[in-house]
């Protein structure tokens, strides 16, 4: 999930391919309406939660 910001203060009502923006923000999963927020000026903040590399595990040695 991605929270969009409006180059335009405080913008309410539909934005970058209809989104919703309320106060100037928005939330969205969409990769190309990010990407297309990102080219046009927009603030794009990445709010998906960081993975963690997979735990090594160890091979029983013969």
């Amino acid at each position: 999930m991605s929270v969009i910001h409006t180059p335009v203060k405080g913008f309410t009502g539909r934005g970058v391919a209809g989104l919703p923006f309320v106060d100037g923000r928005a939330e969205t999963d969409d990769p190309a309406v990010i990407a297309y927020a990102q080219r046009h000026g927009y603030d794009v903040e990445d709010t998906a939660p960081k993975r963690k590399a997979p735990a090594k595990t160890e091979t029983p040695k013969e």
